[in-house]
C-alpha cells in the first residue's frame, strides 16, 4: 500500500472504531446510567449555588445542599402543577363540550357540501349521504380497535407510572449525594490521567451539547409562548393546551405549526370567519419565522457546527435511534468529534 494512503485509511478506520463505539454506548449503556447523569447535571447546575452560600452561611454543605435541592424541586413541581392543573381543566372542558363540537362539526359539514354543489354541480345530499353512510362504519372501526388496546395496556401505563415515580426517587436521592460529595469526585478524577481526559471530553461535551438542549427547550418555549398568547388574543378557550400541543408539534421533525395552523386556518375561512383566518395564518408564519431565525444561530453556535450539519446528524439519528436521535444525533456527533480530538489531535 502507497505511504501516502495509509495515514487517511488509518484515520478513517480510527474514526468507524470511535463511531462505533460511541453508537454501542448511546444504544445500550446510555438508559442504565441515565438517571445518574441527570443526577450529575443537576448537581453540576446547583453546585455554584450551594458554594456560595456555604460561604456566606458557613452551614454544612450537605444540609445546603439538602435545602437547594428541595427548593429546586419545590418550584420545578409547582410550575408542573400549575401548568398541569390548567391544562387538565381545559381537557376536562373539552371533553364536556364534545357533543356541542358535534354538533358544530355537523354543520360545517353540511355547509361544506352545499359549497362543493356550488362548485362542482355535485349534489349536496350525495355526497352527504355517502359520508354519513361510511361515517358510522368508521367510528366502530376506531373504538373496537382502540378501546382494546387501550384496555390491554392499561397494566403497562400503570407500571411505567411506577417506574417513572422510582426514577424520579433514584435522581432525587442521587443528586443529593452527588451534590454532597461533588468537590471529592471532582479532585478525585482529576487526580489520574484517565480521569483528567475523561474530564476534558465531558466539560465539552456538556458545553455543546447542554447549548443544544438549551436552544431546543428556547425554541419551544418562545414557540409555545407564541401559539399561546396569539391563541389568547384570538378569544380560544383552550389557549394553553392547543398553544402547548402546537409548540410540540413544531418540536418534532417533520411536522411544524403549519400541521395545525394550514388546516385551522382554511376550516375558519370556508365558514367565513376571515379575521380569525388571518390571525392563524400570522401566527404560523410569526412562529415559523421565530423558529428559522434562532435554530441556525442557537444551535449551531453552541454545537460549534453548521446549521446543514445539524440538521444531517438530526436526520441520521432519528434513523438510527428513531424519535430519541433528535437529541441522541447530534450528541453521537459531539462525542465522536471530542474523543478524536482527545485521542488523536491534542496529542500530536
Amino acid at each position: 500500500m502507497r505511504k501516502d494512503l495509509r495515514k487517511p485509511l488509518l484515520e478513517v478506520v480510527r474514526i468507524a472504531g470511535i463511531t462505533l463505539a460511541v453508537y454501542a454506548m448511546l444504544r445500550y449503556l446510555l438508559p442504565l446510567v441515565l438517571p445518574f447523569l441527570i443526577a450529575l447535571l443537576l448537581a453540576k447546575l446547583l453546585h455554584p449555588l450551594v458554594e456560595k452560600l456555604h460561604k456566606k452561611t458557613k452551614i454544612k454543605e450537605s444540609l445546603l445542599s439538602a435545602l437547594v435541592l428541595l427548593l429546586f424541586l419545590a418550584l420545578l413541581g409547582w410550575a408542573l402543577w400549575f401548568v398541569g392543573k390548567n391544562l387538565a381543566i381545559q381537557i376536562q372542558g373539552l371533553v364536556a363540550n364534545m357533543p356541542l363540537y358535534h354538533e358544530k362539526a355537523g354543520m360545517f359539514w353540511n355547509d361544506c357540501c352545499s359549497r362543493v354543489e356550488d362548485w362542482t354541480g355535485i349534489r349536496a345530499g350525495t355526497l352527504n349521504g355517502k359520508v354519513m353512510e361510511n361515517a358510522p362504519r368508521l367510528w366502530e372501526n376506531v373504538i373496537g380497535t382502540l378501546l382494546p388496546a387501550l384496555m390491554s395496556n392499561s397494566f403497562s401505563w400503570v407500571r411505567g407510572i411506577f417506574v417513572l415515580v422510582g426514577i424520579c426517587v433514584v435522581v432525587g436521592i442521587s443528586t443529593l449525594l452527588m451534590l454532597k460529595d461533588y468537590g471529592h469526585m471532582k479532585r478525585a478524577m482529576e487526580q489520574g490521567t484517565l480521569g483528567r481526559a475523561l474530564l476534558r471530553i465531558l466539560r465539552r461535551v456538556y458545553r455543546a451539547g447542554g447549548g443544544y438542549l438549551k436552544a431546543q427547550l428556547v425554541i419551544l418555549i418562545v414557540v409555545s409562548a407564541i401559539c399561546v398568547v396569539g391563541l389568547l388574543c384570538a378569544g380560544n378557550t383552550y389557549a394553553l393546551l392547543a398553544g402547548i400541543g402546537i409548540g410540540l408539534c413544531d418540536a418534532l421533525p417533520f411536522l411544524g405549526t403549519g400541521t395545525i395552523f394550514i388546516p385551522w386556518a382554511l376550516i375558519e375561512l370556508l365558514q367565513g370567519k376571515y379575521m380569525l383566518a388571518a390571525i392563524y395564518a400570522v401566527l404560523y408564519t410569526i412562529s415559523s419565522l421565530a423558529r428559522e431565525l434562532m435554530e441556525p444561530k442557537l444551535v449551531g453556535d453552541k454545537l460549534g457546527m453548521r446549521p446543514l450539519a445539524v440538521i444531517v446528524s438530526v436526520y441520521m439519528g432519528l434513523q438510527i435511534y428513531g424519535l430519541g436521535g433528535i437529541v441522541l444525533g447530534p450528541l453521537s456527533y459531539i462525542l465522536v468529534r471530542e474523543i478524536w480530538r482527545e485521542l488523536f489531535v491534542e496529542r500530536r
